[in-house]
């Protein structure tokens, strides 16, 4: 440890050693930097610490960067990757509504059977009113009429349930797909 008279003593000179090679010394204390200069022409302990901190830099830069493997990106994109799901097909959707709208078909039978629904719900209606007032009595109801009431209910149903089904696989692709595909998806 070398002291000089009205300098700086080693340890306080350590210390200062890399505000002074980033030049930070110099513009914040400029005496300080004229006594570290100074006392680093005496000192040869602290020269050579200086020399070894100031070549570090330039070792660094001089090393070049290496490539990365051509994995990297495959491996990252399959780290980010969103987990799969058993894939959903809408067409499966539509099973038991194409069953539904294939038994009423069957029912009506073509134009005869549409004519002979109409008539007979007019008729029933008729019946009805008649009925409401007093004149008659209540109108019966065929059953193959309740079995297509239950059978355009329960086609009702299952088209409402298919499509909350698709709107929340819809919504579930809007929030895990990245924003620039979400962007290229509305326009």
């Amino acid at each position: 440890m070398t002291d000089q008279p009205g300098g700086l003593t080693c340890a306080r000179a350590r210390t200062l050693i890399e505000s002074y090679i980033d030049g930070d010394l110099a513009t914040t204390d400029p005496g300080l930097a004229a006594q570290m200069k100074t006392h680093m022409a005496g000192c040869e302990d602290c020269r050579r610490q200086y020399e070894q901190a100031v070549s570090l830099p330039f070792r660094l830069k001089a090393l070049r960067t290496p490539a990365p493997p051509q994995s990297l990106v495959g491996n990252v994109m399959r780290a980010v990757q969103p987990a799969r799901t058993a894939p959903r097909r809408a067409w499966t959707l539509l099973i038991p509504e194409a069953v539904l709208v294939a038994f009423i078909f069957w029912y009506l039978s073509g134009f005869d059977g549409l004519a002979s629904v109409v008539g007979g719900t007019l008729s029933d209606l008729q019946r009805l009113l008649n009925w409401g007032v007093g004149a008659a009595a209540p109108p019966s109801i065929p059953v193959a009429d309740v079995f297509l009431l239950a059978a355009l209910i329960a086609l009702a149903i299952t088209a409402a349930y298919h499509l909350s089904i698709l709107s929340r696989l819809d919504q579930g692709a809007r929030t895990t797909m990245p924003p620039v595909l979400r962007e290229q998806r509305r326009a």
